[in-house]
């Protein structure tokens, strides 16, 4: 899409992975059509709850981002489902072990707390281009017999590899359209050009998810992922999907509009913090970026000058 805002300065994949499986109704859909039979049928849906603590540690933000419930399953054992989203878009080649850092983290923290210690089911979410090779821990190691096997704490972890499923698969398999859309975009955000030949596909049912305020906030979502993670032209993609809906077609212009002013004046604030830094004259700063003089001395309180994008918008 046309814009002037460094899309790398904003993690959009996160962002959208985060709003999409932030809520229990696409999380509880989501646990039903995709976990494995014997596992989905113990799972108490209704007792899922979003746990909040910090588990992801500087190192694995690197490569993932994480949604973490909590809830019953079976007659009365607890246990944790974590989401974790792979954001670098292709494969991890040992993800056993990150994963296995990720769980001692949420049972140090349980420890520390003096809480019960709960199982952890590790799901993987990955949309890269390239098929996830999934293997046992016990693959990593070489020539290894049943006696050596024992000391490796080999466990499992639940792999979504959006490239296993058909568009198709995907719409029949979801019947929450927020979850359906989210999976469909996220599936599909590399290819551009088949976002723009799909959209009456992909957003085929957008009347019924418009009738609702949290389906247009979600559609809003989707436009500003779209808007941040590709380079679409906002004029080609509103007239495919004024085809199909003209208060959508309407919602994404004003949506996109939004953010294109949104995104230049950050950029104004971005370009007078780094004058700022180089003792650059108010008048110099205010004529270039033409930003007011109170805008500029609320820049200036900043301690040190050190902000990131969150807080100067």
């Amino acid at each position: 899409m046309d814009k002037q805002v460094d899309k790398n300065l904003i993690n959009s994949h996160d962002r959208f992975f985060i709003e999409l499986f932030s809520k229990k109704a696409e999380v509880s859909e989501f646990i039903a059509k995709i976990f494995p039979i014997e596992i989905s049928k113990k799972i108490d849906l209704q007792s899922l709850e979003l746990d909040k603590t910090e588990y992801i540690d500087s190192k694995l933000k690197t490569n993932y981002s994480d949604i973490v419930y909590s809830c019953k399953y079976g007659a009365s054992t607890k246990i944790k489902i974590s989401l974790l989203f792979e954001h670098k878009s292709y494969t991890e080649t040992f993800p056993h072990f990150q994963l296995l850092g990720y769980m001692l983290k949420i049972w140090e923290t349980q420890i520390k707390q003096k809480q019960e210690l709960t199982p952890v089911i590790p799901i993987i979410f990955y949309h890269g281009e390239k098929k996830w090779t999934k293997k046992n821990l016990n693959d990593y190691f070489k020539e290894i017999d049943n006696d050596l096997k024992k000391f490796i704490p080999n466990f499992d972890y639940q792999l979504i590899d959006t490239s296993n499923y058909t568009d198709d698969e995907i719409i029949k398999l979801f019947s929450n359209l927020q979850l359906q859309m989210g999976i469909l975009i996220l599936k599909n955000i590399y290819d551009e050009q088949k976002i723009i030949q799909e959209t009456e596909k992909f957003f085929a049912n957008i009347n019924q998810l418009l009738q609702t305020e949290q389906g247009e906030s979600f559609f809003e979502t989707i436009i500003s992922y779209l808007y941040y993670a590709t380079n679409l032209e906002t004029k080609k993609i509103v007239e495919k999907m004024r085809t199909i809906s003209p208060k959508a077609g309407e919602k994404f212009v004003s949506t996109a509009m939004r953010l294109k002013t949104e995104g230049i004046e950050t950029e104004k604030k971005r370009i007078a913090f780094s004058m700022l830094k180089k003792n650059y004259t108010d008048k110099e700063i205010i004529d270039l970026t033409g930003l007011t003089q109170e805008q500029l001395n609320y820049l200036k309180t900043l301690k040190e000058f050190q902000l990131d994008l969150e807080t100067i918008q």
